[in-house]
């Protein structure tokens, strides 16, 4: 198909393990997020793709590399809101794929900051580039895409032999430099170009690198965290069980005390009166000691048969206890989840509206920055923002608030000896990934290494 020079063409090419799994038109791609049209071999993915704009010669011109999410039944997300054209228009310029330098917007080239997660960069290594596999795809034209048919140029009329001139040597000598100068000139231009074109591509390479990178620590920060939070809530748990298990023995030497006393008061007793009774014969003192030995054995029996059975009352109190506290968790979460439906049902029709008439809801937070919320979170968002900021950051809501009061004033927070705060200025953590309790809130004097600390719970 035919069409004019300065018409493009919009398409969107799915990626999956650096090859291209789908392509379709941009027109396709709207009936897909408007629900129209599921795509079951992405169903329950986060997919990644590429918004392309072509020209008539079939050349990238503009490209976006975008992440999006399908639901079990293969359907786009609803709250996917990525605005894919303005990003092709506004974005800055990447490398040259035929047809000059591309507009082109990725995770390391945003335009627009709190789109960033929302997007990925192109593999640039050799043999896996992803804008040469881009490229090649284009120029199949799977898509049929229309193009201008490419016209060869007139070749040149050959001068009768009659018509040629005879030039002197001088005037040959400068037609001579004076081709050389343009040909050296037309040569230097075309290197500077090509230089500057590497010169793009190469920092282009180097800000996917560190995007690539930073995600690397940043995940390997969170998995960190995580394994100090876990380590954390061990040692509480641990720390619980041996209050309790102190607390526990100190009850049942309390109830061996008294039952050991009571023993002793027995003997005392009993020995009393068999020095009041040795005048009688030895057989009745044999037998009054036996009777006296098995009367002390039913009585220390009965005492620890005794125990044993507040032993296993306790246990049963402790085991009720739990059940309750289940009982009455699930009775709080079915509340709050009530709680946030009727908030969502209240304000439900006023949020379609601006979502509709395209408002997004931005909200900033320090250490998650400008967080777009989704309508469908809005409820959960106004129950507890902290819990949401603290969610995007990847920490838990206690953890991203010893942050948030740290970021705030960034002084030591170690106890001195007379019961003081330290107070010191200290460096502010900027993310709360990074921000460890007990080390990153304290000054030089005070910071413990974490393995001390691990030593000091055990001791």
């Amino acid at each position: 198909m035919l069409k004019y020079e300065n018409e493009s063409s919009e398409a969107v090419l799915f990626v999956r393990d650096g090859a291209i799994s789908r392509e379709m038109l941009y027109s396709e791609f709207e009936a897909v997020l408007d629900g129209y049209v599921p795509m079951l071999d992405v169903a329950n993915q986060d997919a990644r793709a590429v918004y392309l704009r072509i020209d008539g010669s079939l050349n990238i011109t503009a490209a976006v590399f975008f992440n999006i999410n399908f639901d079990e039944q293969g359907f786009a997300d609803k709250r996917w809101n990525v605005p894919l054209q303005q990003f092709a228009d506004n974005s800055a310029r990447g490398p040259d794929l035929g047809a000059g330098a591309i507009k082109l917007a990725c995770r390391s080239q945003c335009a627009i900051a709190w789109h960033q997660q929302n997007l990925w960069d192109p593999e640039m290594t050799p043999g896996a580039n992803t804008f040469v596999l881009l490229k090649k795809v284009i120029k199949h034209n799977r898509l049929g895409l229309s193009y201008v048919e490419p016209v060869e140029p007139p070749s040149a009329p050959i001068a009768p032999s009659s018509a040629q001139f005879s030039v002197s040597h001088e005037d040959a000598r400068a037609i001579e430099q004076r081709v050389s100068k343009q040909l050296k000139r037309k040569l230097e231009q075309e290197f500077r170009d090509h230089m500057a074109r590497l010169l793009k591509e190469q920092r282009l390479r180097i800000l996917t690198l560190n995007s690539k990178r930073q995600q690397e620590v940043h995940q390997l920060q969170l998995q960190h965290q995580t394994r100090l939070a876990d380590l954390r809530e061990q040692i509480n748990a641990a720390e619980k069980e041996t209050l309790l298990q102190i607390q526990r023995n100190s009850e049942l030497k309390e109830i061996v005390d008294g039952q050991a006393s009571k023993i002793e008061g027995l003997r005392e007793y009993y020995e009393h009166k068999l020095k009041s009774v040795e005048s009688g014969g030895s057989a009745e003192l044999q037998a009054m000691k036996e009777g006296i030995e098995a009367e002390v054995q039913a009585k220390v029996e009965a005492a620890t048969l005794e125990v044993k059975e507040q032993l296993q009352m306790r246990e049963i109190e402790l085991m009720y206890r739990g059940e309750q506290e289940s009982s009455y968790q699930d009775e709080i979460d079915r509340l709050r989840s009530e709680n946030q439906r009727l908030l969502a049902n209240s304000s439900e029709q006023l949020l379609e509206k601006l979502e509709r008439a395209g408002l997004n809801f931005v909200a900033y937070h320090p250490g998650a920055g400008h967080l777009t919320i989704p309508l469908a979170d809005m409820s959960s968002y106004l129950e507890d923002p902290i819990a949401f900021a603290a969610k995007k950051c990847g920490v838990s809501k206690a953890h991203y608030k010893e942050w948030l009061e740290h970021y705030q004033s960034p002084r030591c927070q170690a106890i001195q000896a007379r019961g003081e705060l330290c107070g010191d200025l200290i460096d502010r953590v900027p993310a709360p990934s990074l921000f460890h309790a007990g080390e990153n809130d304290r000054c030089d004097h005070h910071k413990t290494s974490p393995t001390e600390t691990l030593k000091a719970v055990r001791m």
